[in-house]
């Protein structure tokens, strides 16, 4: 229901419009107001900046100093926003994504807390949701070095917070980290699952990852480097800003702008903000030179080596499965795969991937004079289908 304030078709206009940054996309949004897409489309792209700047009428009543009005629009376009995502896509990452962007950059500009918008977890919620995705951490293909650092930086929150709650001092604990390893070796799928572990935590309200690289931070003039970074910054706020490659701001003219604009930011947000950087392991060390600040920021470092030839197999079948397809472990996978590995490229589970999509395309040509295919053989990718 639209709350009662002193003009509610701007304020359900607003709300609709906050709905289409996140479902622009989305046909059944569209059928649901009973308009086009190219008006929900148009809808979205006048509210795209909502993302970062609160709506105007949410500005309106903050200058009229109606704190009261502030709070409750505010919990008003903030549940609107989850509402949408349950309603319309529920379990699609981008529009979780663009979700948490909207309600972080409302309850920022509100007098109130996203706590206050939201009930907290009881204690039995809270350690589900913990436990869920130290879970779904411990199922990940290999790793073994990663997940062991992940689950000590998680026991080192818990005992800080168990400190903290029976009035003993802690020393200051970063929570920013610093990811080294090849391509593909997971590590903005990890980068998710900390989000997840640090909103169960308690360690940032939202948990959601906006992910980025340098070119995402770096613009092509001196200045706008700052305000490029700082979007980045105010978009990630309530989760974790997570940089790929990020030793390629080493490589960039106005890169140092960046980074210098990157240790303000985590210092201003200390409480809201994790920043995660991510690259190869030489490079990065350079890049933790780049700034005196940014060293003592990350001094974590999570290291993930590459996958086995035997865990590579294990993804590669996990990928399949997932996609409701079956691929058996034949030596000569082993062997393709090791042969693989040797290729300076090679890209781990991204090469798993790769090789999977070739697979079912091979598959689809092998099936074509079978009038009547059978649910197994639309299931079983074969050795040939793999290898080719």
């Amino acid at each position: 229901m639209t709350p009662m304030f002193d003009d509610p078709d701007t304020a359900a206009r607003e709300a609709f419009s906050a709905a289409a940054v996140i479902l622009a996309d989305r046909p059944a949004y569209a059928e649901y107001l009973g308009w086009s897409p190219v008006e929900v489309a148009a809808l979205a792209a006048h509210a795209a900046s909502w993302r970062t700047t609160a709506p105007p009428m949410l500005r309106r009543l903050a200058a009229a100093q109606l704190s009261q009005q502030v709070a409750a629009y505010a919990q008003f376009l903030v549940q609107v926003t989850r509402v949408a995502c349950v309603q319309f896509a529920p379990g699609d990452q981008q529009a979780e994504r663009d979700a948490s962007a909207i309600a972080a950059t409302i309850t920022r500009f509100a007098p109130v807390s996203n706590s206050q918008l939201e009930p907290a977890p009881t204690p039995d919620e809270q350690v589900e949701d913990l436990g869920q995705a130290l879970d779904d951490l411990e199922r990940l293909v290999g790793l073994e070095a990663a997940k062991r650092e992940i689950n000590e930086q998680v026991q080192l929150i818990r005992i800080t917070q168990m400190r903290a709650a029976a009035g003993l001092k802690n020393p200051t604990v970063s929570r920013h980290l610093v990811f080294v390893g090849n391509p593909g070796t997971g590590k903005t799928t990890v980068a998710r699952i900390v989000g997840r572990i640090y909103k169960a935590l308690k360690v940032v309200p939202d948990g959601h990852l906006v992910e980025t690289d340098a070119s995402g931070l770096v613009a092509g003039y001196v200045g706008q480097t700052a305000l490029k970074t700082a979007e980045q910054i105010q978009a990630a706020l309530g989760g974790i800003l997570f940089i790929d490659e990020a030793y390629g701001l080493m490589r960039n003219d106005f890169g140092l702008e960046a980074i210098d604009t990157l240790v303000k930011g985590v210092e201003d947000h200390r409480a809201t903000l994790v920043l995660i950087v991510a690259g190869y392991t030489s490079e990065m060390g350079e890049f933790l030179t780049a700034n005196p600040g940014l060293a003592s920021r990350l001094p974590t470092t999570i290291t993930f080596e590459d996958y086995s030839a035997s865990e590579l197999l294990q993804i590669l079948q996990r990928i399949a499965a997932d996609n409701d397809y079956s691929i058996g472990a034949d030596p000569r996978l082993i062997e393709a795969i090791t042969a693989g590995m040797a290729e300076p490229a090679f890209g781990n589970a991204r090469e798993m991937r790769n090789l999977f999509e070739s697979a079912v395309r091979r598959q689809a040509w092998r099936l074509r004079e079978i009038s009547d295919v059978s649910v197994d053989q639309m299931r079983t990718l074969t050795v040939d289908d793999v290898l080719g």
